[in-house]
């Protein structure tokens, strides 16, 4: 049971989520490092004035980490957006868990995420700009600009990410108010900012950046730092779409929390193995962890988050089977270390969520295991070739482009497994028994009486009060049930009965306050007899039926731009690890012959 203190709340106003501290934070730092960096920064001699400004960031951050300045700039500067979106993420996420409904387009955590998804698609652009003032070879070439190939698919990731925000404005004014993360536009701009950390990733092998690399130790810190940042974004980023899970309201089967763990294990920490070499993948996993823990995107008020997934099995497993079997055979590796995610990495990630908001049990097996181990081989052929292009492996070591089509094929049926949500023919009579005047205990009979058992959850659960509660249901004689803790069923509290068994998730309102904006009545929290429906419509009270033309075209719109981002990423990647390879094979023969 997690039990949250109420937090007096008036309105958002009252609450620290609606504060523009950080947000003025991000903006000052940002401000401050490009003041320093433009004052430091060397103009190159000769030429016009503009190429002498624009070059002077670009040549202040080479000379300070050694990274071309047209890469060091798109780098960092998606880093940073990325961490600027993040923070305003988790925070919009945790006001609609605990506050509800924001009236304002610009609340200080939209305004994050906007500003932050701006600076990512600013990242390409200003990679285009300084590569064509510094004339760099191995671009493309369109009319008078250069533009790196790695700057394509974040490109791609870019125009999503801005676009993303009008087309969710556009869905709501259409459908109301959804507050689920995997709406259509919500996807789009979550995971256009979640895969940009792996897309920089592959602008530092564009460069020809390798970790540990460069000609004084300043300089190889730098290039470990931005491989080691990347590297851990790009695993954060894989893990964004287990924040359903985090934040305890998940409104998909629980099916997809092991599976999406499997997934980003499979490819990060593969890629990660063959990039960084021995230790690296289980370092990054210590490393995250340890950064979740000291809750520098959010201190947890009012919504406590819990990481879906702490990787450090997965890891020794990865780690445990490069050191036995080597990573040479490619295809041998991916699927070994893709078995050892999906079921040792897999129980460690058990003993994990044991204690989840949604605790795993074993009302999961089988279907965990099996399609959690299909998705970390499929992803793990991903990460193989992945890890092949930036690490610049030799062409013996690449992996076919068949395995890695057969990757995304995986991938795709992994998802689709747990799509369904389904009710069943349940009856529950409810009946509360008052602590006080605001909290009350929930006690159901159900009908059939077995109806619950082997349910992957069965809880009561009240949040938007300035708070969450989920409190699961405890078996007091066959068929009766009584919820842990009273829940809070006043004020602006939202309460729902919720059982999930198989792929069938149905709830009862326990208790909806009036809302006169979208006309819907108050559910009063009254003893009665009543059927289980599908909980979507209570989850996602304000929103309308998601059909229709503009639901269509938004669910183009995902699959043009994901097809888009995944095209071009095997593109550039595929360019640039053959390049890779060429450069590391030609410094592999000139190191052997003999001086002089």
């Amino acid at each position: 049971m997690l039990l949250q203190p109420i937090v007096p709340v008036d309105g958002p106003g009252g609450s620290a989520l609606a504060a523009w501290e950080p947000v003025w934070g991000f903006v000052i730092v940002l401000t401050l490092i490009l003041v320093a960096l433009g004052v430091t920064g060397r103009a190159p001699d000769g030429g016009r004035g503009f190429e002498r400004a624009v070059l002077r960031v670009p040549r202040a951050l080479e000379r300070l980490t050694g990274v071309p300045g047209w890469a060091a700039t798109t780098v960092l500067s998606s880093i940073y957006g990325l961490v600027f979106a993040g923070q305003g993420f988790y925070t919009d996420v945790a006001w609609h868990v605990a506050l509800g409904r924001d009236d304002d387009i610009f609340t200080p955590p939209h305004t994050a995420i906007f500003t932050g998804l701006v600076i990512i698609a600013a990242a390409p652009l200003l990679g285009i700009l300084v590569a064509t003032v510094e004339r760099v070879p191995n671009a493309l070439r369109w009319g008078g600009l250069r533009i790196p190939r790695s700057l394509v698919p974040l490109g791609v990731l870019g125009v999503a990410a801005v676009t993303g925000f009008p087309i969710d404005e556009l869905w709501h004014r259409a459908y109301g108010v959804d507050v689920t993360m995997w709406s259509p536009p919500h996807l789009i701009m979550i995971l256009a900012a979640s895969f940009s950390g792996l897309a920089s990733w592959l602008v530092l092998a564009d460069a020809g950046v390798r970790p540990g690399a460069g000609e004084t130790p300043g300089r190889r810190r730098w290039s470990r730092g931005l491989h080691v940042a990347t590297a851990a974004l790009s695993l954060m980023g894989l893990s964004s779409v287990q924040g359903e899970f985090s934040f305890g309201v998940p409104q998909w089967q629980q099916l997809y929390h092991p599976v999406l763990v499997c997934l980003a294990a499979g490819l990060g920490l593969v890629a990660i193995r063959l990039v960084h070499g021995r230790g690296w993948a289980l370092g990054i996993a210590v490393g995250l962890l340890a950064f979740d823990a000291s809750g520098l995107l959010g201190d947890g008020e009012p919504i406590e988050t819990r990481t879906g997934a702490i990787y450090l099995v997965s890891a020794l497993v990865v780690e445990a089977v490069a050191h036995l079997a080597g990573t040479d055979r490619r295809i041998r590796f991916a699927l070994l270390s893709g078995i050892g995610v999906g079921t040792l990495g897999l129980a460690g990630e058990w003993g994990w969520n044991a204690g989840a908001h949604q605790p795993w049990t074993a009302a999961l097996l089988p279907e965990a295991v099996l399609v959690g181990a299909l998705g970390a081989v499929a992803t793990a052929l991903i990460g193989t070739a992945v890890g092949g292009a930036i690490s610049g492996a030799p062409g013996r070591s690449r992996l076919p482009a068949a395995a890695v089509a057969l990757g995304v094929l995986g991938v795709l049926v992994a998802l689709a497994i747990p799509a369904p949500r389904q009710t069943g023919d349940v009856v529950a009579d409810v009946t509360f028994t008052w602590v006080d005047g605001d909290r009350a205990t929930v006690e159901v009979a159900l009908d059939p009486p077995d109806a619950a058992e082997g349910a992957r959850w069965f809880t009561a659960g009240s949040w938007q009060w300035g708070g969450r509660t989920i409190a699961h249901m405890e078996e007091m004689a066959p068929g009766r049930h009584q919820s842990e803790e009273p829940l809070l069923l006043t004020g602006r509290a939202k309460a729902l009965l919720r059982l999930h068994r198989g792929a069938e998730m149905m709830a009862v309102p326990l208790r909806l306050p009036a809302d006169p904006e979208y006309d819907l009545p108050e559910v009063a929290a009254e003893d009665r007899e009543v059927a289980f429906l599908p909980e979507q419509q209570f989850l996602q009270r304000e929103a309308s039926d998601g059909t229709g033309g503009l639901a269509t075209a938004v669910l183009a719109i995902v699959v043009v731009l994901g097809s888009l981002w995944v095209g071009t990423f095997a593109w550039a990647a595929g360019a640039i690890g053959r390049r890779g390879a060429t450069d590391v094979a030609a410094r592999s023969t000139e190191a052997s012959r003999p001086p002089g």
